[in-house]
């Protein structure tokens, strides 16, 4: 394995992807215009379609009322030089401020985990362990969702896919571009239920036409992850690799 840049890059995908399906908090929450409109069952009354900007702010609202949230994932990863085509699954969990694990189990177990300024990816199979500062690498502005200080409508140029590969009859398809240029990410499509405003599927194309598809499923909201879940130590034996001292 050649160093955990590339891994970074892939975890600046996910952590874009994961941080706009946070839906409100707890119900003990003072309701918001568009949570009393809500039925009991957390779907959105029927109405017109809405415009670009009222999607939006109804998914940015959605995450910036949570405070946890879990969910199985299916991923799938297109390699467009080398015209391959990898599927994984697993479970992620994140936490506010900034706390994000993803337990991945097929085919390969590994865990990317975030916490604070440093990330971790342990590959038990191969007994070694990367970690990487997050301030040097380019994590932090993906991560500024996180804590609830990035905004979609500063952070990107938003509309509606055109003839978009994903998403389904009634969905609100939003086409996500950069306003500053990436590597690590073209276009993000984010596929967003039209009653419920949560954002359900992610598809991410970087510069070299590479995608990087997400489904969620089993979502969970506010179920008090203890806070453990997001402390981890080197198992005895495990190689630790500081990615921030390659090269040098």
């Amino acid at each position: 394995m050649r160093g955990l840049m590339p891994h970074v890059a892939r975890f600046y995908a996910l952590s874009l992807s994961v941080s706009l399906l946070l839906p409100p908090a707890s119900a003990s929450a003072a309701p918001t215009p568009a949570a009393r409109s809500q039925s009991t069952t957390g779907e959105a009354a029927p109405g017109p379609r809405l415009d670009v900007a009222a999607v939006v702010d109804r998914v940015q609202r959605r995450y910036d009322g949570a405070a946890d949230f879990r969910a199985q994932f299916n991923q799938t990863l297109n390699s467009a030089a080398f015209k391959r085509r990898t599927s994984l699954t697993g479970e992620v969990l994140l936490k506010k401020p900034g706390r994000m694990r993803w337990n991945y189990l097929t085919p390969d177990p590994k865990m990317y985990l975030a916490e604070g300024d440093l990330l971790w990816l342990y590959e038990p199979e191969d007994k070694q362990a990367f970690k990487q500062d997050l301030k040097s690498s380019q994590l932090p502005a993906a991560l500024s969702f996180l804590t609830g200080k990035g905004k979609l409508a500063t952070e990107f140029d938003i509309s509606f896919a055109q003839d978009p590969r994903v998403g389904g009859p009634g969905d609100y398809v939003l086409s996500l571009s950069p306003r500053q240029p990436q590597a690590q990410v073209k276009i993000l499509l984010f596929v967003v239920d039209a009653r419920t405003f949560q954002v359900r599927e992610s598809l991410i194309t970087d510069q070299q036409g590479n995608t990087n598809d997400l489904l969620f499923s089993d979502i969970k909201i506010n179920t008090h992850i203890p806070d453990a879940t997001f402390h981890w130590t080197p198992p005895s034996g495990t190689r630790v690799i500081d990615a921030g001292k390659l090269g040098r």
